[in-house]
């Protein structure tokens, strides 16, 4: 790639495919806050706020399994139940990968546009359904989702080995903040669930 001259775009572009990503991970994490705190009457901001130590420590240690304590901790502190927080938070954990999923989809995307391919609707479709599924099978390990779909895109989306070396390079860059989305996430979700089951109980 580098004799023919393509390595230098991919890098120079690859800045603004991450920042894409991060975009769209806080414009993720404001939706899913703001329609959590409708259902519960609560204020979004607030409790997004009361999760930055959580989406902080997901950061720096790319797992959402070892933030499991804090993400659980800063729930709490949202007004969410025990009983509701020590089921949802551990689950959703191992289930929840929306910030990783983002990722994922962003930079595919984006390197498909960067080499001059084609972004076909079917496949990418299919693509994203396949990568959703994945996701779930790789959580707990730093990198998992972007590793495990390699297949996927190969034959999905035609990506050569070579490529997908960018692909990960690019995911690997800023994996903390795909986790920090899922994690900081799960606290939403609990707080819909602690609104709708925890009084029924």
């Amino acid at each position: 790639m580098s004799a023919k001259g393509v390595i230098a775009v991919v890098l120079s572009s690859g800045f603004k495919i991450i920042i894409t990503g991060v975009i769209l991970s806080i414009i993720y994490l404001i939706i899913q806050y703001t329609v959590a705190c409708i259902i519960a009457h609560k204020n979004p901001f607030r409790c997004l706020w009361t999760m930055l130590p959580a989406y902080l420590t997901g950061w720096g240690c790319c797992s959402s399994a070892a933030t499991i304590p804090y993400t659980l901790a800063q729930t709490k502190k949202n007004g969410v139940s025990d009983e509701t927080a020590s089921l949802v938070i551990p689950l959703c954990s191992s289930m929840h990968m929306a910030g990783s999923m983002a990722n994922v989809v962003v930079y595919s995307a984006g390197l498909l546009v960067l080499m001059g391919q084609g972004l076909p609707l079917g496949a990418y479709t299919e693509y994203i359904l396949l990568v959703s599924l994945i996701a779930v099978a790789s959580p707990g390990v730093p990198g998992g989702v972007v590793l495990a779909t390699q297949a996927v895109a190969e034959t999905a989306l035609g990506f050569t080995p070579e490529r997908y070396a960018i692909m990960i390079a690019l995911y690997l860059a800023l994996d903390g903040m795909g986790t920090a989305c899922n994690l900081t996430g799960d606290g939403a979700i609990a707080i819909v669930m602690d609104k709708i089951f925890h009084k029924k109980s």
